[in-house]
């Protein structure tokens, strides 16, 4: 199929733009990049690729213009599509799943809606048996109910290979899930994969003295609370993802751990630059409008942060800064720092 997204795997995009990328003339991208050199080394920080790369991309934020930063955006999406499609495949296989579940739904109504009709022939026949001596009707209803007899065996049969069918796509799905990089319903990074990377930190501080932060984030109780439809909800929180998205760096990670809660990995983020972009990013949320049945909702969200090191025991570390959340707020500090 031509438009098929899959199509475009080991292509260098997503195969239909027709525009070309502005070139950057006169040496600013050599002498922004050995700028960012500059600052692997300054901060001891080994320059590899996946260093550099983190450092490129926040200094890109922090220092660039407009201009050149849109430029370079262009070129680094254009080139890296990989979670795009990921993301794609995820949701993909998601949706499939639901299709399958919907499918089943309409087999057992299928199912029971016969079983219904046998009862009303039956019925038929008892009150044929009691009323009425015409042979030729009693013989079409016995016709009938033996002709869906015979129908509700062939259904049955076929329920059941198809309810263990269903079973092992079940099985597979929820292997799926639990490899999962990505979380589909808030299109943010998975649980596992947060807590893969959280260990990863820890290794990286450990080894080469490597500064990363965490920040873990909701909406107040007292106000989600408020919000009667579960579907409104996660709208809700979708926008917020949305908007952490749009104020984090590319290099950055935001994650949905559960429970409401979000986390946004800072790579390569001392404790200092940490609070500033917590600052900033709150400030992102409570500067957005959000509108759940046309009523402006007043956020309120908790947040706590923290640099991950070595010594750190992750699933005690992250129920620390959990815990520290509803100290925090609008009207009380903005955020939790954790030592």
């Amino acid at each position: 199929m031509e438009n098929d997204f899959l199509s475009d795997f080991g292509k260098g995009g997503f195969g239909g733009d027709s525009h070309k990328i502005q070139k950057i003339s006169g040496g600013e991208l050599e002498k922004f990049s050995k700028s960012v050199l500059e600052q692997l080394i300054k901060d001891n920080v080994p320059p590899i690729p996946e260093n550099y790369k983190i450092y490129f991309i926040k200094a890109l934020h922090e220092q660039s213009t407009m201009t050149f930063r849109k430029k370079i955006s262009e070129m680094m999406n254009f080139e890296d599509v990989e979670d795009s499609k990921q993301v794609f495949i995820e949701k993909a296989v998601k949706k499939g799943f639901g299709d399958l579940s919907l499918l089943m739904q309409d087999v057992a109504m299928v199912y029971k809606n016969v079983e219904v009709m046998e009862d009303v022939l039956q019925k038929a026949a008892d009150d044929l048996s009691v009323k009425s001596y015409d042979l030729s009707l009693k013989e079409l209803v016995s016709s009938l109910q033996n002709n869906l007899q015979r129908f509700e065996a062939v259904l049955k049969k076929y329920s059941s290979d198809i309810k263990e069918h269903f079973e092992n796509v079940l099985t597979h799905y929820k292997q799926i899930e639990e490899k999962s990089d990505f979380d589909t319903v808030y299109e943010a990074y998975s649980k596992k994969s947060l807590l893969d990377l959280i260990e990863k930190c820890k290794d990286g501080y450990a080894k080469y003295n490597y500064q990363n932060s965490i920040i873990m984030l909701k909406i107040k109780d007292d106000l989600i609370n408020k919000i009667s439809k579960q579907k409104d909800k996660v709208i809700l929180q979708k926008n917020i993802v949305k908007t952490l998205n749009k104020n984090v760096d590319n290099s950055d990670i935001v994650a949905y751990y559960g429970d409401g809660i979000f986390a946004i990995l800072l790579r390569h983020t001392n404790m200092q630059n940490a609070q500033k972009k917590t600052e900033n990013l709150i400030d992102a949320i409570y500067n957005t409008n959000f509108f759940i049945d046309g009523v402006e909702i007043d956020m309120n969200l908790e947040a706590a942060l923290a640099v991950i090191k070595d010594d750190i025991v992750v699933d005690k570390f992250l129920q620390k800064m959990i815990k520290s959340l509803s100290k925090t707020g609008k009207d009380q500090e903005p955020f939790a720092i954790i030592d």
